[in-house]
This record gives C-alpha cells, structure tokens and sequence, in this order.
C-alpha cells in the first residue's frame, strides 16, 4: 500500500477564486517535509479538472522533475472530467479530455488516476448509461497504457450510495484497469447517515484498491452543519460534507474502518493506495499530514 498526499490541502480562497497561492514547488517540499514518499497532485490549474486541460508536455514534465527532485513518486492523478454527463455533446467532449489526461500521465509516467462519478443525482440512469458508454470507450486504452482509474462517489454524483457506485465498476470486473475508491469523508452520504463501514467496505471486494483518508461530521444529524436556508439542506437539495485533516475529531468510526481494512488485508497490497485530502484547513495540512501518515503506517501496515 502507498501512503500519498493529495496537494488539494493547500487550496485556498483568493477572491472569489480557488487557488493554491504557494508554488509549486514549495508545495511538493512541503508534502517531502511531511514525511511523504508519494504525492497525488491535484490543482483546478494542473493537472485540471472537468475542462480539458491545459498543459503541455513540457510543463508536465517540469512538474515530473520538480516532484523528483523533492524526493518524491507520484501514486496517482487527482482529475475527472463530465464523462456521466446527459448532454451527449459534453460527454463526448470529457472523453476527450480525459485521452489528453492520460498522455499528459503517460509524459509524467504515472499509471493510476482517481476521479469522481460526477453527473446528475436527479437523472441516475441515464447518467448511468452515459457513464458506461464513456467507460466503454476509455478502458482499451487504459488496458492498453496499464493504468487504472480509481472511481468515487462524491456527494451530489448521479450515485451517491456506496453499493450502487462500486456495481458499476463491479461490472466491468476489471480491477487492474478500474478499481473502486472508497473516500472514508463520504461515508454518511454512501448509506444515508447509518455509517455501517464494515458492510459497505466488505461489499467493495477485490475492487476497493483506493481509500481517501479525512474526517467528516454525519450530515443527517441535526445542527451538524448549519446551512441556510435550512430546508433547502433539511430536504436534500444542498448536500454538506467535510474533509477534516486532524482525524478522529469528527463522526468517523476509524477504529471499524481500520479494523475491516485490516480484515481486507487492503494494507497488504502492492497496487493499493491510501490518500490524505484534507480541505480548508492549509496552515494545518503539514501537521496533519505528519499524524495521519503514521496513524495509516500503524493501523495499516503494522508498523
């Protein structure tokens, strides 16, 4: 299992802009000061998310070597593009961006991406089928290029229900190409505040080969969240979630979650990946980082 630090920890809010306002340089030293060995980079700028990315093959391979020289591997791309999308015209042109996604990763020489199912939650079948066609088109070349895309459900996706989204990648059943992402912060939204881990993350099987480790508070219990208007989030229409770096501060039950990993043997595994992605909190992201690495190490590796 890799131990990985995804870059979206620096995120900030510049205006009415996200930004990481540091370069980039500084962020993958400060991931290196951390204790990380592998990073996910993850920025609106680069590698880019849902428009089709902008960079060059030059300016990703200076990120490749800027990486390197901080002593550091990439485990995984952080990106995705409205593959699920209903309009027919948006989908074809997100399969585009990700065939640019996956040359900029071939320059870089990174084999595995994760990425979100996205889509509309009011329209799941059809997003489901406008997923899979995508899927149909873009897993040859990933079979062929050996890389894999990790796929989560995030809350507002057509699916945000742990089973219905790992079904969808069951489908395919191949998980050296297509594996599940299970991301722990998501958990309430994945069985509608119960937060039963042990049997969602059991139903993942073989395919679960990606975690996203934050903590988060449980939506469906009252005033955790106060949003305004309130009915608006009392009746589902606005869906509220955290990504909390300093971990057992929240709802998460970890000490289940380690426990049915551990079961899993998910540590175990040479092509598994454990994600830190903490938000809103930067000036922390170091510290946490730190804590978190060694809490996964622990609980996860044995050491």
């Amino acid at each position: 299992m890799k131990i990985t630090f995804d870059t979206s920890a620096f995120w900030e809010m510049q205006g009415s802009k996200i930004k990481t306002l540091i370069p980039f340089e500084e962020v993958y030293e400060k991931v290196a000061e951390a204790g990380y060995e592998y990073i996910s980079p993850y920025d609106l700028y680069f590698p880019g998310y849902w428009k089709r990315p902008k960079a060059t093959n030059e300016e990703a391979l200076w990120h490749a070597k800027a990486i390197e020289k901080a002593g550091l591997k990439i485990a995984s791309l952080t990106t995705g593009f409205r593959i699920a999308d209903p309009d027919e015209f948006v989908r074809k042109y997100a399969v585009d961006c990700w065939k640019r996604m996956i040359e900029i990763a071939e320059v870089m020489g990174v084999k595995v991406f994760n990425t979100e199912l996205g889509g509309d939650r009011n329209q799941p079948e059809l997003c489901e089928a406008k997923f899979m066609t995508s899927m149909d088109e873009l897993l040859p070349i990933l079979e062929e290029k050996g890389m894999r895309i990790d796929v989560q459900a995030h809350p507002n996706d057509f699916y945000e229900r742990n089973d219905d989204t790992c079904d969808v990648v069951k489908a395919y059943d191949c998980p050296d190409h297509f594996a599940y992402l299970y991301a722990i912060p998501h958990t309430f939204h994945y069985d509608e505040g119960l937060g039963n881990v042990e049997e969602m993350l059991k139903y993942t099987g073989k395919f679960l080969k990606h975690i996203i480790v934050a903590d988060t508070y449980n939506y469906s219990k009252l005033f955790r969240y106060n949003v305004n208007p309130p009915a608006d989030f009392w009746g589902g229409k606005i869906r509220a979630h955290a990504h909390i770096g300093e971990i057992g501060t929240g709802d998460i039950p970890f000490d289940r979650i380690f426990a049915t990993l551990r079961e899993m043997k998910f540590g175990e595994q040479e092509d598994t990946i454990a994600t830190f992605n903490p938000l809103g909190f930067p000036e922390r992201a170091i510290v946490d980082g730190r804590h978190t690495k060694a809490v996964l190490e622990k609980e996860l590796l044995g050491k």
